[in-house]
C-alpha cells in the first residue's frame, strides 16, 4: 500500500559482481543512519532554492515511465573447478504512472526483478501498487484514497494481496514544461541566438504552450508557436533562428526520458491482507506513507520515499522502506545520481535491515538508451552480512516510456 509511485521515475537497479573489500560494519551503518538523518533535515532547506520550477501551477499532471536494465557475467573456471564457475546476472523492469487533476488522480507502479545468483539459482520479487484519489474540494490537498497492493518473491510462501483506504494531505505537480522551456532558454543564450535570458513572463507563456501539446495536431504546430513565442521577445539575434535552433528545440520537446516534477504528501490508512505472502492468517493492515519531490534546476532532481505497514502491533512486526535519490544532469549524454535505500522487516521483535549506496555514472549516446557504471555499498544485518559489499557496476538502461 506504498504510494511510492509519485516518485519512481523508472528507479533503476544494477546489479555487479566486480570487488570485494572490507568495511566495518558499525562504522558504515553509523554513516548510513546519518546520511538517512541527512536526507531528512537538508530537504527543506535545499527546497528553498527550488523556487523558480517549484513555483510553477500544472493543472494536469501525466507522468509515465517504463524502463528496463539487465546485466550479466560468465565465468568458466580455466582449472576446471566447477566451484569456480560464476553464472549470474539479473534483470529488472519498473512501470510508473502518475496522473493528477484537481478533482482527482491515480498512481501505478510496478517493479519486476530477477536474479540469477552464483550457483544458477533464480530469486525474483514482484511489486505492483495502485491507488486512486478523490479531493475533496477542488484545488485542494485533502483527498481519500482507496488501493491495492501485491507481492510476490520466491522467498515467499505464496502471493501477498493488501486492499485498503485512508485520507492523506499533498499533491505533487509536473513542472516539466517550464523546465523544458528554461532549457530552451539556456541553450538559446548558450548559442548565441538570444543576446539575453527570456523574461519570466515568457517562460511562463512557453511552459503554458508545452503542457498543452496534446491539443495541437503534430508536434510541428507546437514548435511554430514556440518559435514565434521567443522570437516575439525581442531578444533575438538579428538573423533569427536558424534550423540547428528549431531542431534543438524540438528534441527537448519531444525528449521522452525527461521529467521533473516537485510537490509532497502524506498519508495514513487501514487495510486487510486478502493473502498473507508467509502463509499466515489474514489480518488488519495499517499503513503510512510519505514522499517528496523538488528540483533545483532543469538539471536536478532530488526524491524522498517512506513508507510503512504492518499489523497493530506495528512493534512486533512492520515493514519500513526509506529511499532518497538525487539525479543531476550535467550534460546532455552525462548524468550523475546518488541514492540511499533502507529498508527493516521486523517478526517478532527481531528486525532485519537492508542499507544501500550507489553511485553512479549515466552516458546515454541517444535519449532512449545508454550505459550505466558505478559502485554499489550493501549492508545486511545484523544476522546477515558480517561486512559491507561492495560491487562495481556495469549495465545497459533502455528507457521504453
Amino acid at each position: 500500500m506504498g504510494d511510492n509511485s509519485h516518485l519512481g521515475g523508472g528507479r533503476i537497479r544494477w546489479a555487479g559482481f566486480l570487488g570485494r573489500r572490507t568495511v566495518y560494519p558499525e562504522v558504515m551503518g553509523m554513516r548510513g543512519v546519518l546520511l538517512a538523518a541527512a536526507v531528512v533535515f537538508l530537504g527543506p532547506t535545499l527546497a528553498a532554492f527550488a523556487v523558480p520550477l517549484c513555483s510553477y501551477q500544472s493543472p494536469l499532471t501525466d507522468l509515465s515511465d517504463l524502463g528496463l536494465s539487465f546485466s550479466y557475467e560468465y565465468h568458466n573456471d580455466p582449472y576446471g573447478d566447477p566451484d569456480e564457475d560464476l553464472s549470474a546476472g539479473e534483470f529488472v523492469a519498473n512501470y510508473v504512472r502518475l496522473y493528477d487533476r484537481p478533482e482527482y488522480g491515480f498512481d501505478v507502479d510496478i517493479d519486476t526483478a530477477m536474479v540469477i545468483a552464483e550457483r544458477e539459482t533464480l530469486d525474483y520479487t514482484v511489486r505492483a501498487d495502485a491507488n486512486f484519489k478523490w479531493y475533496l474540494a477542488s484545488q485542494k490537498n485533502m483527498f481519500a484514497f482507496a488501493g491495492a497492493s501485491a507481492r510476490s518473491s520466491s522467498l515467499h510462501a505464496s502471493l501477498g494481496l493488501t486492499a485498503g483506504a485512508g485520507v492523506g494531505y499533498g499533491r505533487f505537480t509536473d513542472v516539466t514544461p517550464l523546465a523544458i522551456a528554461t532549457r530552451i532558454d539556456a541553450y538559446l543564450v548558450r548559442r548565441g541566438s538570444l543576446i539575453d535570458n527570456l523574461h519570466a513572463v515568457d517562460l511562463q507563456i512557453l511552459a503554458y504552450e508545452i503542457s498543452s501539446a496534446a491539443e495541437y495536431e503534430s508536434t510541428a504546430d507546437l514548435l511554430a508557436v514556440v518559435q514565434e513565442i521567443v522570437e516575439d521577445s525581442g531578444l533575438v539575434r538579428e538573423d533569427g533562428l536558424d534550423a540547428l535552433d528549431i531542431s534543438e528545440m524540438m528534441d527537448l520537446i519531444e525528449d521522452p526520458g525527461y521529467s521533473r516534477y516537485c510537490g509532497w504528501d502524506a498519508k495514513i490508512g487501514l487495510g486487510f491482507e486478502v493473502l498473507d505472502p508467509s502463509g499466515g492468517a489474514s489480518d488488519l493492515v495499517v499503513t503510512a506513507a510519505l514522499n517528496y519531490a523538488f528540483s533545483t534546476t532543469p538539471n536536478a532532481q532530488f526524491l524522498v520515499q517512506g513508507t510503512l505497514s504492518g499489523p497493530p502491533a506495528l512493534a512486533q512486526q512492520n515493514t519500513i522502506d526509506l529511499s532518497a535519490s538525487y539525479d543531476y544532469l550535467a550534460y546532455e549524454f552525462l548524468t550523475l545520481r546518488a541514492e540511499y535505500d533502507f529498508s527493516r522487516e521486523t517478526w517478532a521483535s527481531e528486525p532485519t535491515d537492508v542499507h544501500r549506496i550507489a553511485f553512479n555514472l549515466a552516458i546515454a549516446p541517444v535519449r532512449t538508451a545508454g550505459v550505466v557504471t558505478g559502485v554499489v555499498f550493501e549492508y545486511r544485518g545484523p544476522k546477515k552480512y558480517t561486512e559491507w559489499s561492495v560491487d562495481v557496476t556495469l549495465s545497459i538502461e533502455i528507457d521504453l516510456l
